[in-house]
């Protein structure tokens, strides 16, 4: 078979596991991530359908970089299982072919995947992700959508309190309505009771148009003469009356987007590093002033009220007991000033430092991580496609338990050194590296071991010795 038909024919069985792993792969991590975690902030909101699409679509598309490492992992597993199964790897090796020569266009098309991963990941995600976290915010932030139920106070609306005694099988009529209205500022001022009505939403949906019939209208008047202690009360009988309440608080309203740039997963690697750049001054500027302070106040404070400066150090029980009573007060009275001045400084010097040095900890991890999940593409391939030559299995089975197992070790290594490196406990690059440096001298291992034709996950190899032992006993 000439190399560029088998070439096409690798490429080709390695592409449409791929697509289908990470598709279903993106699904799961969607639901877990997005639907279930946030199921609480999207219901009862009245989010209307194009909200919801731009949200999932947002969410969607900014979860896929994190699953293509897995679907590299499994589609290898599965690509050259499935060879290995079918004799055609051996049939390949016996013609003359090491599997080097055999995985190389699958290599090739991993190495245009992990490219393309970064190019997503440095100038499409930070975008995505910026415009996701924007409307999910407005979402959390929105009320929930109106819901008035029978015989009980709705106090959800601004300046209103609303209880309807019975509402009709259309949802709109209602009977022995009570409304009171605050928007005076000064209490319950306005009642409103009525037998029926019904109430409809505006066109625009910015106003709740209740309509009434038979009932009165109380209202208590602000006495504005000398005698305050006398109430004006006004009371209308009305056959029919229109009330208008304003609902644009349950309306999604948007924040402005560029509040939301400042965070590392809006950014790119050269923002990133701009970023770590002002982090790094403002900390070294901290450091500056805390020196300086250290240095112009705390010490010439500490000298001053003595008339001769100290030459050289003295036995401080004498040097205070040399001292006159005024100056001895002063002293006392200084170092306690000064020292509780000196508390709070520092106190406050290791708080903004302390702050800054965690943004700078979550900057550097964003920065790595950019680059990390493409090398994470490569190194998973080359466990999983000798893997799969090892253990001689292709489709759903098999493959997908040890693809599986092993993408779980490695997110879970990850997800640990990243907590690590938040906390400050490790170093940014240490922590997102460690865990592909863990798994790149398994990768050289399992290489080795399919290059070899080693029967390593073949339990008859280990059983045999355990067998002959027994065969020499029993003889």
């Amino acid at each position: 078979m000439p190399l560029k038909k088998l070439h096409t024919l690798l490429i080709k069985s390695f592409l449409p596991p791929f697509v289908i792993t990470l598709f279903v792969s993106v699904f799961l991590f969607f639901l877990v991530q997005i639907v279930i975690t946030y199921l609480d902030d999207l219901i009862g909101k009245g989010l209307s359908f194009w909200t919801l699409t731009q949200l999932f679509t947002y969410a969607w598309i900014a979860i896929i970089p994190q699953c293509i490492p897995l679907a590299v992992l499994l589609a290898s597993i599965m690509t050259f299982g499935s060879l290995a199964e079918n004799y055609e790897l051996a049939a390949l090796k016996s013609a003359g072919l090491s599997l080097f020569k055999i995985i190389k266009p699958v290599f090739y098309t991993v190495v245009i995947l992990a490219t393309l991963t970064f190019v997503f990941n440095n100038y499409i995600l930070p975008v995505v992700t910026w415009k996701s976290q924007s409307l999910l915010w407005d979402i959390r932030q929105a009320k929930p959508a109106m819901n008035i139920k029978e015989g009980i106070f709705y106090n959800k609306i601004e300046d209103y309190s609303l209880r309807v005694g019975k509402k009709g099988k259309d949802g709109n009529s209602i009977k022995d309505v009570l409304i009171y209205d605050h928007t005076a500022g000064i209490g319950n001022n306005v009642q409103l009771y009525a037998d029926s009505g019904y109430m409809n939403m505006s066109a625009d949906t910015n106003y709740l148009i209740i309509k009434l019939f038979k009932g009165n209208r109380y209202e208590e008047i602000e006495n504005t003469q000398v005698n305050k202690k006398a109430k004006q009360f006004s009371q209308l009988n009305f056959k029919e009356l229109e009330v208008n309440i304003e609902l644009t608080d349950f309306k999604l309203k948007r924040t402005d987007e560029n509040l939301f740039k400042h965070h590392y997963e809006m950014m790119n690697i050269c923002q990133i590093d701009n970023e770590l750049d002002t982090i790094r001054t403002q900390l070294e500027r901290k450091r500056t002033n805390l020196n300086t302070q250290a240095k112009n106040s705390f010490y010439y404070r500490t000298s001053n009220f003595i008339k001769k400066p100290i030459e050289k150090p003295v036995n401080i029980r004498k040097f205070y007991g040399s001292l006159s009573a005024p100056d001895y007060n002063r002293a006392i009275e200084n170092a306690l000033n000064l020292a509780r001045n000196s508390s709070g400084f520092i106190d406050s010097v290791n708080d903004g430092s302390r702050d800054e040095l965690y943004r700078e900890a979550h900057f550097e991890m964003g920065w790595h991580e950019k680059i990390n999940v493409c090398f994470a593409c490569i190194v998973l391939f080359f466990v999983g496609a000798p893997l799969g030559a090892i253990i001689r299995k292709g489709g759903m089975g098999l493959p997908v338990v040890m693809a599986v197992i092993f993408f779980l070790a490695y997110f879970i290594l990850t997800e640990a050194f990243k907590g690590l490196t938040t906390e400050g406990i490790v170093h940014a690059w240490f922590g997102m590296w460690l865990p592909l440096l863990i798994f790149l001298p398994l990768g050289v291992f399992l290489t080795y071991k399919a290059a070899t034709d080693s029967a390593l996950f073949d339990i008859d190899v280990y059983l045999q010795p355990i067998k002959k032992l027994f065969k020499r006993k029993s003889s």
